[in-house]
């Protein structure tokens, strides 16, 4: 069984089935077409926050085996480390960024004499999803990447918004591509603003009446390059008039603030997190401590989820992974050690198992519930 292999036995056996040679790339021809947008989503410093934020959240989450919904002493090196040539952290960030990005993470399972002895994050942008049925309800999935196909036995397919009908998942940047895109436009509006001669910096003025031609070479007159400190010199009574705008219109502040509030709602992270104010938002700790919770539940558990999935494939039946949501969900040390207290007391928890929570080593000649007690 595979979970009796060890991370070494592993790479060993990978190592004689990966072995790349140019036979193995993709025939001329039959790349699929590109899915790469056209600007990137996360040069958007928002969107870049966003996935660095889920990245890190799920791939410090400590893991465990269960079996009858008891947690296991020892881990699997399936579990541990997924690919023998990546370390789990990489391997798991790659996992969500694919899901947050496109809405799809493919991983490819390597077996050897039947045994999965490594798994690869495929890049969703050179998969393709095809259904040889006939009947949507019950799809026969075929995936192609690189010109080779592959069928639901090898490839892990991980959706973070399952529709009934579509071959792939949703993802929250590519379901609302048009909301970043918006965003994206709007940075490079700003950007152009100060160079583009096309805005109206300023205008002249004169409350005499100017014919076409005198208004036409004013402007010209006005418009010609110089060294730098020449002074400009108006005639028929002109004078240069500029837009008055204030510093918060001339960096578009409400329109920034806008669409990071929009791609953080978009995202399922708090705005706390995210270092965006929300106007009329009262923070306090309860609050804020309320919210990161529920990003616990209804962000991170979506992709946590569709991770945990893919774990129990690779673990023999009977068997599953489950992500220990313990750290995302800490109190600070007052309420904690007050809630262990009230635990011992009660007499449902040991010292050890209070220790075991708090990364600190068993004590051999710990007390009992009812010594605590006393």
């Amino acid at each position: 069984m595979n979970n009796r292999l060890s991370l070494w036995d592993r790479m060993k056996l990978a190592g004689r089935i990966l072995t790349r040679s140019d036979a193995d790339d993709m025939p001329d021809g039959v790349r699929p077409p590109s899915r790469e947008p056209v600007c990137d989503p996360l040069s958007l410093s928002t969107v870049f926050r966003g996935v660095q934020v889920l990245q890190t959240a799920i791939t410090g989450l400590p893991i465990h085996e269960m079996r009858g919904g008891l947690k296991l002493d020892t881990v699997s090196s399936l579990i541990l480390q997924p690919d023998v040539n990546r370390s789990r952290r990489d391997f798991l960030a790659d996992m969500v960024a694919s899901m947050v990005l496109d809405g799809n993470a493919f991983v490819r399972l390597v077996r050897y004499t039947g045994e999965v002895v490594t798994c690869e994050v495929l890049p969703p942008s050179l998969v393709t999803v095809s259904d040889d049925g006939k009947d949507p309800a019950a799809p026969k999935l075929r995936y192609s990447y690189l010109g080779v196909d592959y069928t639901a036995d090898q490839i892990v397919h991980c959706k973070f918004l399952n529709v009934p009908g579509r071959l792939r998942g949703l993802g929250p940047i590519s379901a609302a591509r048009e909301e970043v895109e918006s965003a994206q436009q709007a940075r490079d509006y700003k950007a152009r603003f100060y160079t583009d001669s096309s805005n109206l910096k300023g205008y002249l003025s004169t409350e005499d009446k100017v014919t076409p031609n005198i208004a036409r070479n004013a402007k010209e007159a006005w418009k010609a390059t110089g060294t730098a400190g020449d002074i400009k010199v108006l005639g028929s009574k002109l004078k240069y008039v500029p837009l008055d705008m204030k510093p918060a219109d001339l960096q578009f502040l409400e329109t920034q603030k806008f669409d990071t509030t929009q791609i953080a709602r978009l995202l399922g992270i708090p705005a706390s997190i995210m270092l965006a104010a929300v106007d009329g938002s009262n923070l306090t700790y309860s609050n804020i401590e309320q919210s990161w919770i529920e990003f616990a539940d209804y962000t991170l558990a979506a992709y946590a989820g569709e991770i945990e999935e893919l774990f129990n494939r690779l673990l023999p039946r009977g068997r599953t992974a489950a992500f220990d949501w313990d750290s995302s969900r800490r109190a600070d040390m007052s309420d904690r050690f007050n809630a262990y207290k009230t635990a011992l007391e009660s007499g449902w928890m040991e010292i050890n198992e209070v220790r075991a929570r708090e990364a600190l080593p068993p004590l051999i000649n710990a007390p009992q519930p009812e010594e605590v007690n006393q």
